[in-house]
């Protein structure tokens, strides 16, 4: 509750703030303040839905629209939304995949939880902010893997970091993009699928966030 509160506060604060000085000064107001306002507002509404998600993952009411689509394509174009966000800030997203892939999963969940390991990739990535995304199809199943070069994470760390909200500074760090629910909507994600998830980091070199699916989980 403390961290939801905190991530609350603030784009609600920035909001209130830029609509007193618009209200106090509008011979003063720019695009830029309207912007903040506008980024503000999407926050908050990612940290709704982020917290709405959750909810229904741990009630049990999320239900799965399971159909045959093709993974690579999806993957790509999540990568290019992802790349229009963070350009201006000279992120580097590479897509390596042996051959394109049809399986059978529900699509929006699916991207939900590539979409979330993506944006704490750009949390996480480093000065040299390059992501690798890898697509390997290994026997019956399919493996995503998001791989960042930034700071890696303590081994004693690494079981916790699928909980909600926790933090591996221990420290309330507010991210890039995202809410910090992510990693735990990923888990759950790939849980309902019967797939599995994990990560491998190293100190200084950086972190391999992945899910593994089955290519044909339903008859």
């Amino acid at each position: 509750m403390a961290n939801v509160s905190h991530d609350l506060r603030t784009p609600l604060s920035l909001i209130y703030s830029y609509a007193e000085m618009m209200q106090d000064f509008p011979e003063e107001v720019t695009a830029e303040h309207s912007q903040v306002i506008m980024d503000e507002a999407k926050r908050l509404t990612s940290l709704v839905n982020d917290i709405m998600d959750i909810s229904s993952f741990e009630m049990g009411v999320e239900k799965l629209n399971i159909e045959e689509y093709n993974l690579t394509k999806s993957l790509e174009k999540t990568i290019e939304r992802i790349g229009e966000f963070i350009k201006k800030e000279t992120y580097k997203i590479e897509f390596i995949y042996d051959t394109p892939i049809n399986i059978f999963a529900d699509e929006v969940k699916i991207t939900q939880a590539f979409y979330n390991l993506l944006l704490n990739a750009v949390d996480h990535c480093g000065d040299n902010k390059n992501i690798i995304v890898k697509q390997t199809i290994i026997a019956d199943t399919v493996k995503v893997e998001v791989i960042d070069s930034g700071e890696g994470i303590n081994a004693e760390e690494l079981p916790y970091i699928w909980e909600r909200y926790y933090k591996v500074d221990k420290e309330h760090k507010r991210p890039i993009i995202g809410t910090g629910l992510g990693l735990s909507i990923v888990k759950k994600i790939a849980e309902i699928h019967s797939g599995t998830y994990g990560v491998k980091s190293d100190i200084g070199k950086g972190s391999s966030f992945w899910f593994q699916l089955k290519i044909r989980p339903y008859n």
